[in-house]
């Protein structure tokens, strides 16, 4: 094998190297923010299960609204 040969081989060696090691820090990259968006979308699952069951408990006195009249700017 001459020289220019072993020189291109080396060449190939360095650029998929360094192409594994850009593929594998992009793995972990995606890996952390697939924890990030799990870790909110259980925040997320918690508060609507929260607030379902603050709209879906019965509360011991019926709330009602109070009448209000129209604003003075209406009645003219």
């Amino acid at each position: 094998m001459d020289s220019s040969n072993i020189l291109l081989a080396l060449d190939e060696q360095k650029k998929w190297r360094e192409r594994r090691n850009r593929v594998a820090a992009r793995i972990v990259q995606i890996e952390r923010r697939r924890a990030y968006l799990l870790r909110e979308l259980d925040h997320a699952r918690r508060k609507a299960s929260e607030y379902a069951s603050a709209v879906s408990e019965p509360t011991s006195t019926p709330r009602t609204v109070e009448p209000t009249l129209p604003s003075r700017t209406l009645l003219r």
